[in-house]
């Protein structure tokens, strides 16, 4: 289910006989598993961290038989059959300011409308990275269930960044990418967070980075499953509450870094993500082929 980077993305039709039923939902065949083709999507993820693609590309490329097992653990759940069959929209729900705007202020809605403003993002801006990774969650709607979870999960990514305390800086980023690895199980997010640590301490030697990320390993695995928990019911609960319920403990050592500190680590090198520039490339080429 893959295209190159410069061509539409393009349907294969898949025939029944290879579909592989998981509580009762049809998904597709696993994938296999691409790891140079990872490596070097998290090296142009370094070379400039907003370029959101890259987290797609790994995840295809390192996901194998991950993405099945999540599905059947989740749609095992009563909120996660939930999502899928109904289906559940998080990325409506989560798009719709006004209705978050509407939660009194301290709860998780307005703490994450405050995240996402604040930080000038959208669940559609997520959604575009991963069209121009070729995931098109639309493309195949005889596995609609199964691209719901996936739905859900890439529009939680923000909502995370809220529930856990962690910013938007690259040390941040990792640190939350250390909670999703243990939500997900997804081996791309371990080899993202190895490359991402060596690649901040060569830059930053003496930032207690490791103690930071080795915090987060031990709130991660402290914390619920956070898929499990209806979205809807977290959103309406002080953020303090909804961290209590969830299990999910401060970030001292990360909080005590300076900002200063953290807003230089991995400083993007370039202005242009690798789809604006893949983009750019394109419309030259047009322009001289016209």
């Amino acid at each position: 289910m893959t295209a190159p980077a410069d061509a539409a993305p393009t349907r294969i039709e898949i025939p029944p006989e290879q579909y592989v039923w998981i509580n009762g939902f049809p998904t597709p065949p696993t994938e296999r598993r691409r790891p140079l083709h990872a490596v070097a999507s998290v090296l142009k993820l370094i070379f400039n961290k907003e370029d959101t693609r890259q987290v797609f590309e790994i995840m295809k490329a390192m996901s194998g038989d991950t993405p099945k097992r999540m599905f059947r653990k989740f749609t095992a759940t009563p909120y996660g059959l939930r999502v899928v069959t109904e289906p559940v929209k998080l990325e409506e729900l989560l798009g719709d300011r006004e209705r978050l705007r509407a939660y009194p202020e301290g709860t998780l809605a307005r703490a994450y409308l405050a995240f996402m403003e604040g930080e000038n993002l959208t669940p559609e801006g997520l959604r575009s990275a991963a069209e121009e990774a070729d995931i098109d969650y639309e493309a195949y709607p005889e596995f609609s269930e199964y691209m719901r979870l996936f739905m859900h999960l890439q529009v939680s990514h923000d909502l995370w960044h809220v529930l856990t305390g962690y910013g938007r800086d690259a040390l941040g980023e990792l640190c939350n990418l250390v909670y999703t690895r243990h939500q997900t199980y997804n081996p791309g997010f371990r080899l993202i967070v190895a490359i991402g640590f060596l690649a901040q301490k060569l830059e930053q030697p003496s930032a207690p980075i490791q103690k930071a990320l080795a915090e987060a390993r031990r709130n991660a695995s402290a914390a619920e499953w956070v898929l499990e928990h209806d979205v809807e019911e977290l959103l309406a609960m002080p953020l303090a509450d909804a961290r209590a319920r969830l299990k999910i403990g401060e970030p001292k050592i990360y909080n005590a870094i300076p900002d200063d500190i953290k807003r230089t680590l991995l400083k993007p090198k370039v202005a242009e993500t690798q789809a604006e520039r893949e983009r750019a490339a394109r419309e030259r080429a047009a322009l001289q082929a016209g």
